[in-house]
């Protein structure tokens, strides 16, 4: 697939969806340390329950020193909506200690050092350089690596694979839009099992369509 169809294909589902003029991730305003810390809060729950999560974080502990402070035990309790709570909290109390004794508690602002702090793998790094960092990366979720199969961008279901087909192929002051474009999709058509084909406002590019 060229890019030419690529970006057709965004701006089809935006139109459809009514999407175009998101705005992109609620960040604003957030530090790069409470980016990295909700990327991991976002992991294996829904929107609503990991943003939760966060706010009650942050309003009792705002920043990477408050969280080094603290407690297991008081951070189980603030995270808790989010799910699997008790694994999060390690995440969080290794990724801030490694932040505050390493890194001088600062976010490391490139891949290579990000992706040496404990539990950090190539997806969140993705959104902490992008939304923390102002720099273009590419994210690649079960919506966004499964849409991209089956549309044909990418040739391969491993999200490696997936995020350097979108790299190759979609121009990157588009990859916001894929995002939120491709999640919604997801979310509303192309499920894992009975996807709703018959509407589908890409159908035509699909390779995988059940009509």
């Amino acid at each position: 697939m060229n890019p030419k169809d690529c970006t057709k294909i965004i701006d089809t589902i935006l139109d459809y969806f009514e999407l175009s003029d998101f705005e992109g991730i609620g960040y604003s305003g957030c530090t790069p340390y409470q980016i990295l810390i909700s990327t991991i809060l976002s992991q294996q729950t829904t929107e609503r329950n990991s943003r939760r999560a966060s706010e009650q974080l942050f309003a009792e502990l705002p920043t990477a020193k408050d969280v080094y402070n603290s407690d297991q035990e008081t951070i189980e309790k603030l995270v808790f909506c989010s799910g699997y709570y008790r694994q999060k909290t390690k995440c969080i109390m290794a990724v801030t200690k490694c932040i505050i004794e390493d890194y001088n508690g600062k976010v490391p602002d490139n891949p290579n050092d990000l992706m040496k702090l404990p539990s950090v793998g190539k997806k969140t790094t993705a959104c902490v350089m992008r939304y923390a960092f102002n720099k273009p990366s590419v994210i690649v979720d079960t919506h966004i690596n499964r849409v991209s199969y089956r549309l044909g961008i990418s040739d391969s279901k491993k999200p490696e694979e997936t995020q350097r087909a979108i790299m190759e192929k979609v121009p990157s002051d588009r990859w916001d839009d894929l995002d939120i474009a491709f999640i919604t999709l997801g979310r509303n058509n192309c499920r894992p099992k009975n996807p709703s084909c018959d509407d589908c406002p890409v159908k035509d590019f699909c390779r995988s369509k059940v009509v």
